[in-house]
């Protein structure tokens, strides 16, 4: 069974958020009467979430990082403005996990 261009092309932008490479129609049908039917394979789904160190975090979105750009002062200043305690939540020690 083929499918049109436009069926095609929004198979391919769908199983982006599922982390899934839908450019073939292999594993895609089309039922009479119901939408469109994806199949997965199960090592496609069964991805875990990488948790990335506070250390990273900190060095891409901390108070030093934001204090070294214009826009990142503008933000630290607009959160300064509405009356944040804490002003980066990335450099914070009482957030995020805790063993």
């Amino acid at each position: 069974m083929q499918l049109s261009e436009l069926e095609k092309g929004m198979v391919r932008y769908f199983g982006l958020s599922l982390g899934l490479d839908l450019s073939s129609t292999i594993g895609v049908g089309r039922r009479r009467g119901s939408g469109l039917v994806v199949r997965a394979g199960k090592a496609a789904l069964c991805l875990t979430k990488r948790n990335r160190s506070r250390k990273s975090l900190a060095r891409t979105h901390g108070f030093r990082r934001r204090m070294r750009t214009t826009g990142g002062r503008a933000m630290l200043k607009r959160r300064r403005a509405k009356g944040r305690k804490i002003l980066c939540t990335k450099t914070n020690p009482n957030s995020g996990k805790r063993a």
